[in-house]
């Protein structure tokens, strides 16, 4: 008992020093954090935090220095420690006061507590089904799970005795690993703990953009209900310590703050959190760079077709993100070319026009699939519909474009896959899901938008 106790509180340390880490890299991008609330600050510390630390592991690696919790946190603690002394000590920031909304508490109360209510028994379930059962999904064991332990082990990022896709990013195995460094132990049942915590920074992200775009607090409650208890995926992926439910995040925190700097609602430094929002898509997963490359795309797009004053300057100021992307995928690829890993070539081989067509009723029916999402892609194809003139005259553009164009680039993904006849359709099964899961948040925003017109 006294020891699961010591390391539940080693775990909230550890936890608690990548917040920490995040803050310090908030008091860098924001000018004035005190614009931002509480709750949005809050969501984005944790993913911020991660990214340096992360990338600092990385760096160790390639100075030959084992990791050890004092070098891995001593030099990011003292930095961050420091950015935030030097924003604390100006008059200006310590005269603000938060910007956040604050409706009357009477507003709609009990719709208000039935969806806390509902997420919070989704949330139990999903914390005790995490810390109750070891690893069991099979890429958390044979390509997250397993690049952790070896990392643990070996003390650096050891790629020797791993033969399966050396080449994805490695925020999630290293983030785990330093999980396992605060604990002083493999212990697969605590650390899967991060992944509930992911998924409720997650829906605070999107409560939090819900409010800026102009949801009363029971809309945007009702939004984050909406988007975690349609169908088992995001559900399942509270609990079986996948990389998708991180590159979820950073996917909606990237895509939520473009789409406010677009709409010109967001305060200053927003367009530098996407950036480091960006970064994360980057370094979290093999499909993060494209999603942010989309990004990025998409925006350059809604801006020249609605043509905005300062439209050369605005796109100008895209460079910022793609900064973000290059920061998170260069180290990264660098590495890999150093050390001669495989690059993932194997996934653009060729291009196979009769997958494409095979793909494409499977992926339809992966947006209607009530086992999937429920009714959350046929909500956001609604909420389309009913913006009418409103979708292609206004930055909502930017939200069907990206949607849009990544489902189209999942059927082309399908037509480039190297995969036998037979095994074809298991392979579009055992992935769709997850790529599906990836635009979600962002297919929620589009919803609550048009819930937003009819409220």
């Amino acid at each position: 008992m006294i020891d699961g106790a010591v390391s539940l509180a080693r775990l909230a340390l550890g936890l608690a020093g990548v917040f920490f880490l995040g803050a310090g890299m908030l008091a860098v991008l924001l000018p004035r954090p005190r614009q931002w609330s509480r709750l949005e600050r809050a969501a984005c510390s944790f993913g911020a935090g991660t990214i340096p630390l992360t990338l600092w592991m990385l760096a160790l690696t390639w100075w030959g220095r084992p990791y050890s919790l004092p070098l891995i946190l001593g030099p990011l603690l003292a930095a961050a420690a420091g950015a935030l002394a030097a924003k604390r000590v100006s008059s200006k920031q310590l005269a603000l006061t938060s910007t956040e909304d604050r409706k009357p508490k009477t507003e709609n109360c009990f719709w208000n507590w039935l969806f806390l209510s509902l997420l919070f028994l989704l949330f139990l379930f999903a914390t005790l089904r995490a810390g109750l059962y070891p690893m069991w999904a099979w890429d958390a064991i044979a390509t997250w799970g397993c690049k952790a332990k070896v990392f643990y082990e070996s003390r650096g990022l050891d790629l020797t005795c791993i033969e399966a896709h050396n080449y994805y990013p490695n925020l999630v195995p290293l983030l785990l690993t330093y999980l396992y460094l605060c604990l002083g132990q493999v212990n697969d049942q605590l650390v899967n703990l991060l992944f509930p915590l992911w998924g409720a920074l997650l829906l605070m992200l999107l409560y939090s953009f819900g409010r800026r775009l102009g949801l009363p607090r029971t809309g945007a409650l009702g939004l984050c209900a909406f988007l975690a208890l349609n169908g088992a995926t995001f559900i399942t992926h509270l609990y079986i310590a996948y990389a998708d439910l991180a590159l979820t995040y950073f996917t909606l925190g990237a895509a939520g703050l473009l789409y406010l700097w677009l709409q010109d609602a967001t305060p200053r430094g927003g367009l530098g959190l996407a950036a480091l929002f960006m970064a994360g898509l980057a370094w979290c997963k093999y499909e993060g760079a494209p999603l942010a490359g989309t990004l990025v795309l998409a925006a350059a797009l809604t801006l020249l077709w609605l043509r905005p004053p300062q439209l050369w300057r605005c796109l100008g100021e895209l460079a910022l993100p793609l900064a973000g992307v290059a920061a998170g995928w260069l180290p990264w690829r660098l590495y890999v070319s150093l050390h001669h890993l495989e690059g993932g070539a194997d996934h653009v081989l060729g291009f196979y026009p009769h997958q494409l067509w095979g793909a494409l009723p499977r992926v339809l029916w992966g947006l209607v699939d009530p086992a999937l999402f429920g009714i959350l892609w046929p909500a956001a194809l609604l909420a389309g519909i009913f913006c009418g003139r409103r979708l292609w005259s206004t930055p909502r553009l930017f939200l069907a474009l990206f949607l849009g164009g990544n489902l189209i680039a999942i059927l082309l993904a399908y037509a480039l896959a190297p995969t036998s006849e037979a095994e074809f359709l298991q392979y579009i099964r055992g992935t769709l899901d997850r790529l599906l899961l990836h635009l979600a948040p962002v297919a929620a925003l589009l919803a609550g938008e048009g819930l937003k017109d009819f409220s």
